[in-house]
């Protein structure tokens, strides 16, 4: 457990795109550990006369973490409907759930996808886990007399959703803010030319300015940095 300035800091996941953006799912008991997994993609070419393939890197996969949760609806603040633990358990599901408003970011795509969401957890924004909800177990451990479950636990395994090498550092002089991305501009580039890359839609080019602080769209210079911040 995270312990900042003598408080007990409780974890929480929270959607951070979509029609649920901003919703947080708090956690009720902080898990006692996590576990993060990574594997890279490689293939293999015979070399005659080797008793080792030649290896070929195909890219990073990306991380995965694994945590258990407890939900507890007898417990003080915890009561929900008829003492009900799916009113938390279910918050979970949802993050898995298609979202219409939250689409695969690319050229002419408009595949709608469940939202990201970030894992929080102590004081370290650097750190903080933004990820998709890939896999979600519950079992329901106790039941009420009528049959309502009241205890649950939850195994989650998040997939890593940005690349440590597409943060920017946290030195404000260098625009650098934990999860934006930052792109060196080209020659020849343009605001909406960038924004339609990134975003899929040309009109976004506003955001990336107003994140930049830039009055001119036209004052782009081949070599500098730009942040782009999640749409």
């Amino acid at each position: 457990m995270v312990k900042l300035q003598g408080k007990l800091e409780k974890g929480f996941i929270e959607v951070t795109e979509g029609q649920l953006n901003k919703t947080k799912i708090a956690f009720m008991f902080n898990p006692a550990e996590y576990s993060i997994s990574k594997s890279n993609d490689w293939s293999t070419k015979p070399q005659k006369g080797k008793n080792v393939p030649k290896y070929e890197f195909g890219g990073g996969k990306p991380r995965t973490l694994s945590l258990e949760l407890l939900f507890d609806a007898t417990m003080p603040g915890g009561k929900g409907q008829k003492n009900d633990v799916r009113k938390y358990t279910n918050q979970l599901f949802n993050c898995m759930m298609v979202d219409k408003s939250a689409q695969t970011k690319g050229k002419n795509s408009n595949m709608s996808k469940p939202p990201k969401c970030r894992l929080n957890w102590g004081g370290d924004s650097q750190n903080h886990f933004e990820c998709y909800v890939q896999q979600c177990n519950v079992k329901y451990t106790m039941f009420s007399p009528d049959g309502w479950p009241i205890r649950a636990t939850a195994s989650l395994t998040l997939l890593e959703a940005v690349d440590k090498e597409d943060r920017l550092p946290t030195n404000p002089t260098s625009l650098g803010e934990p999860g934006r991305k930052v792109r060196q501009v080209k020659e020849g580039d343009r605001l909406d030319y960038i924004a339609y890359e990134e975003y899929g839609d040309a009109q976004e080019w506003r955001r990336i300015a107003d994140a930049n602080k830039l009055t001119n769209p036209l004052d782009l210079r081949p070599g500098m940095s730009l942040a782009i911040p999640p749409r």
